[in-house]
């Protein structure tokens, strides 16, 4: 499902690509579950309080909180954060890339949510311009998550075309722009089948 999102360490000139993402501190607001769609969160503090804070180290910050054995063999389960990906690619329209991180909340369980976070560089730093938390699997789960000339693309799994909690046969497509300091809708979104989203 995430086969799109691939971490790039090729050096550029703007310099994100040198940002150690699968070291690094992510903030995090809201619930973990119960999510069953896009919602920006704020990046700056104040609002809902700061729930936690993500610490990847390796790009990791899980912790077990079960195990079961199966065929004789013994298997953990864990709760927490996993790096999915970075993509490197001007999603502002400020003609230089940013970055896309996201990342993967486990329970341990079933269900999962996962949160994106958009960065710049600015003065040598990452800077935080926006993240957001997506739905739960098929209830508006992520599917790709993209830039394209200077807009951010989300893919979101179809909950109209849901066979299960797990899967899809469909996606919703919604075209963001960078305005006013904040991502905005562009558009309707699209409805499109998994078949024709290369279209």
């Amino acid at each position: 499902m995430f086969a799109c999102l691939s971490i790039e360490s090729t050096a550029a000139p703007n310099g994100i690509r040198q940002v150690d993402f699968k070291d690094f501190s992510y903030p995090l607001k809201d619930h973990l579950l119960g999510h069953s769609e896009l919602k920006w969160l704020s990046a700056h503090q104040g609002g809902s309080p700061t729930l936690r804070t993500i610490q990847l180290k390796g790009g990791k910050d899980l912790q077990k909180v079960s195990s079961f054995e199966m065929d004789g063999r013994e298997y953990d389960q864990y709760e927490g954060f996993t790096l999915q990906g970075v993509k490197f690619v001007d999603v502002t329209g400020g003609g230089t890339e940013d970055a896309v991180v996201v990342l993967l909340y486990q329970t341990g369980g079933t269900q999962t949510t996962n949160y994106v976070y958009i960065y710049e560089l600015d003065s040598g730093k990452p800077k935080l311009l926006a993240y957001c938390h997506t739905g739960d699997r098929a209830y508006s789960g992520l599917y790709k998550v993209y830039g394209e000339h200077g807009v951010l693309v989300f893919e979101l799994l179809d909950p109209a075309r849901q066979s299960g909690d797990c899967c899809s046969s469909g996606v919703v497509r919604t075209r963001y722009r960078w305005l006013g300091g904040r991502f905005q809708a562009l558009g309707t979104p699209q409805h499109i089948l998994l078949n024709d989203t290369q279209k």
